[in-house]
């Protein structure tokens, strides 16, 4: 059996689908900014994802949205931290971090998250070299905000799915080579970042192509761009029937965890993909 492990424990694969719900704690974030930017807000707002049945909760602090301004590394911790601090005290589910800055993977990692979410899209050693101290648990994604800015068009002449494959073999090989545990490691395809419509579409829809070579696979599809292009609905907030129908069929094509903001309709349809997958009729 294969496992997705972090820092204080294992998510044994294949038999259920996990839930990651989303706590931006940012005045900016595409579909929610604003709405949990306080430490109070984000904390109430993180219990109540897991009330509704988060497996994982990944907290971020600085939006990736389109032509967004990064903050500072220093003020992504203060906004970070704090909820943490919190959530530490209240709960014991895995916190996940998503970053892409070696220094908030260092402060985080102090202050105990489980996982750290890679949004930078490249090999980076320092912070390779963290994740393999502390053993957490380490996500990394195609197509990240150290290479374009998200949702950035870019042409892939062998293919959007191949480039992906491509950037799963060599990444992976880099962190076993950096002493991370093959366990430890999770991979993200990176919908939406520097991907078009199309490409994004491509990737959806060709998921059970992509060879992921016994890692766990994190597929992020909540209130995309693409999503809403494809239901006409440009308003982010009205994207959940679209996007509920995206992971289905991510998680029957594969994913072993789906990152998404709302939590109890994923837990119902997703409990029915994995009763399927286990035989029942």
């Amino acid at each position: 059996m294969h496992y997705f492990s972090h820092r204080s424990g294992a998510l044994p694969l294949g038999k259920k689908t996990y839930i990651m719900g989303i706590v931006n704690i940012t005045p900016d974030s595409f579909s929610d900014g604003g709405k949990y930017f306080t430490p109070e807000a984000a904390v109430r707002h993180a219990l109540a994802l897991l009330e509704d049945g988060a497996d994982i909760l990944d907290l971020g602090a600085c939006t990736t949205k389109p032509f967004s301004e990064p903050v500072s590394p220093a003020e992504e911790q203060r906004r970070l931290l704090p909820v943490m601090e919190k959530l530490k005290a209240l709960t014991d589910i895995p916190l996940s971090i998503d970053t892409f800055y070696p220094e908030t993977v260092k402060a985080t990692l102090r202050a105990g998250a489980d996982i750290i979410n890679d949004v930078s899209g490249v090999f980076n050693a320092e912070t390779a070299a963290l994740v393999k101290e502390y053993g957490a648990g380490y996500i990394v994604m195609h197509g990240g905000v150290k290479l374009a800015p998200a949702q950035t068009d870019h042409v892939y002449p062998a293919g959007v799915v191949n480039d992906v494959q491509m950037f799963f073999d060599e990444i992976s090989e880099k962190l076993l080579a950096a002493g991370i545990e093959r366990s430890h490691i999770c991979l993200d395809p990176g919908f939406g970042f520097m991907k078009d419509a199309a490409q994004n579409a491509e990737m959806l829809k060709n998921l059970s192509l992509l060879d992921v070579n016994g890692y766990p696979f994190l597929i992020g599809l909540s209130r995309k761009r693409f999503i809403g292009a494809l239901t006409e609905d440009p308003d982010a907030s009205d994207r959940l029937g679209g996007t509920l129908a995206a992971d289905v069929l991510a998680a029957h094509d594969g994913a072993d965890i789906i990152r998404t903001h709302e939590v109890k309709l994923h837990k119902k349809a997703l409990a029915l993909v994995d009763a399927l997958r286990d035989g029942v009729t």
